[in-house]
């Protein structure tokens, strides 16, 4: 998988989570600071920092292939534009609670 297809297939997976065509279950990390760790109901894995119970950023994701593709690197000034909306992504505001678990 190159890193365009890589992108296009998180959104769609982030998109599915969205419109409820897929879902997403904690699996490791402590939603109140740190690294979070969600597996969805596709076969993503999909890393988000919490920041006090706030989303604050995604900071990996691994396909169920397990591709993986460094959304932060040491030069972020060569950093697609893909990969810098997909580490920026948030959810709508009505799921950040409902799908996600944060509180903000």
């Amino acid at each position: 998988m190159t890193k365009d297809e890589f992108i296009d297939a998180a959104f769609a997976e982030l998109h599915r989570i969205e419109c409820g065509e897929a879902t997403v279950q904690l699996i490791e990390g402590d939603i109140l600071l740190g690294k979070v760790s969600y597996q969805t109901s596709n076969g993503w894995k999909i890393v988000v920092f919490s920041d006090g119970d706030a989303w604050d950023y995604i900071d990996s994701i691994t396909a169920p292939t397990g591709d993986q593709f460094p959304l932060w690197s040491d030069e972020p000034a060569r950093d697609s534009e893909g990969i810098i909306k997909l580490r920026s992504y948030h959810p709508p505001a009505d799921q950040v609670t409902a799908k996600w678990g944060f509180m903000t």
